[in-house]
């Protein structure tokens, strides 16, 4: 087969390297990364466009303070006034943990709080290569964000903070109702030892603030430069399928892209026959994880996706395992699966370390390596080959 119409993880790796900067939304590196991904999307013939949106961050920077300051007092109240007034610390115990649930999933009706205090701008870039959608066959979107961050704590360490915290928020619910139900306290050590761990937890990540110190060379330039090689392999073989390219802005404020977009352009695509792959964390370990479920208690994004990977990974020799996101991190896929489409997210088949490097000036292209880049370009030309 010709060289030039097999996805190549070297070109991919280039795009990577020339992405690899300081990319905060409003920041100089965000305009430049844009101008760069345009400029390959155009050089491949295919149809581009940017669409300016507008968004806040008070779902993301705000309204998470808000709740984690409102739960200090609640889960101190446990220790402090749980066995003089049990049924009020109970029932403010259970209303919290409800909460807490509640905004592990994503609520469409709350989007408008994307709307609440100062607005902020930034562009997705849609790129298409101009087939229509129809008969049986599937149209297919890829997204991958173009812009990064930095914060105080690691994602992985945000992601186990707010896990502590949900899990002593249960603990202390449960020794709230066993009182009220069987007349038994649990001893105050254990209670306090809850208490201190999860009021910890609630403070850090108060501090953990937004700066634009990563370089983001695996969250998600590796995911850009993956998606730029698989439109030039698939222009290169003269795909015929409908397929769309979004470059999405502003991820790390609550994937605002990725929502404007399915909110804009819903309605184009046949949900029943749309299949969305969001790339997110590319290129470290060995095998691709697929996303998806994602939410306490689980949602799941689909099921016909995940049997077409895990078919084409058994066929390719690649290791393909399915996870669950619980808590913690954002996928733009999530929303996008909101309304109701077929979605996954393939990310990194083993993250290990380099977990504890994403959202920091740690996290370069030289985390980087070209096998597991290789096995996800492999992976998705295959599986747009067979649908």
């Amino acid at each position: 087969m010709d060289a030039n119409l097999i996805y190549d993880a070297k070109r991919a790796y280039h795009h990577i390297r020339q992405l690899a900067f300081p990319r905060l939304v409003g920041s100089r590196g965000e305009t430049d990364a844009r101008a760069y991904i345009v400029k390959q999307f155009a050089a491949l013939g295919l149809h581009v466009v940017t669409e300016p949106f507008h968004f806040t961050k008070f779902p993301t920077e705000v309204l998470p303070r808000i709740l984690c300051g409102l739960f200090v007092p609640i889960v101190l109240s446990v220790p402090w006034f749980g066995e003089r007034f049990p049924i009020a610390v109970c029932l403010a115990c259970l209303l919290s943990l409800s909460i807490a649930m509640f905004c592990t999933q994503w609520q469409k009706r709350f989007e408008g709080l994307y709307d609440i205090g100062r607005k902020y701008n930034s562009e997705n870039i849609i790129a298409t290569n101009g087939r229509k959608q129809g008969g049986n066959t599937p149209a297919l979107l890829f997204v991958a964000h173009y812009d990064s961050k930095s914060q105080v704590l690691p994602i992985a360490v945000r992601a186990v903070a707010y896990g502590i915290a949900i899990l002593g928020l249960t603990g202390l619910t449960l020794a709230t109702v066993i009182p009220v139900i069987a007349g038994v306290w649990m001893p105050g050590y254990a209670i306090w030892s809850i208490t201190g761990i999860t009021v910890f937890c609630l403070l850090l990540l108060q501090i953990n603030f937004t700066q634009n110190r990563s370089p983001g060379g695996f969250d998600n330039a590796s995911g850009v430069g993956a998606m730029l090689e698989v439109a030039r392999a698939l222009v290169a073989r003269g795909e015929e399928k409908s397929i769309t390219f979004l470059a999405a802005g502003a991820e790390e404020y609550g994937m605002c892209g990725a929502l404007r977009y399915i909110q804009a352009h819903a309605d184009e695509y046949e949900k029943e026959n749309t299949y969305v792959i969001n790339l997110d964390g590319l290129g470290v370990g060995n095998g691709v994880n697929v996303v998806t479920r994602y939410g306490i208690p689980p949602i799941q994004t689909t099921s016909t996706l995940t049997n077409l990977l895990r078919t084409s990974g058994e066929s390719l020799g690649i290791q393909v395992s399915e996870r669950y996101l619980p808590i913690g991190v954002g996928l733009d896929s999530i929303p996008i699966a909101s309304r109701g489409f077929e979605t996954v997210t393939l990310t990194a088949g083993d993250v290990g370390s380099v977990a504890l490097k994403i959202h920091s000036k740690q996290d370069s292209a030289d985390l980087l390596n070209m096998e597991s880049l290789q096995q996800v370009g492999e992976l998705i030309t295959d599986v747009i080959k067979s649908t």
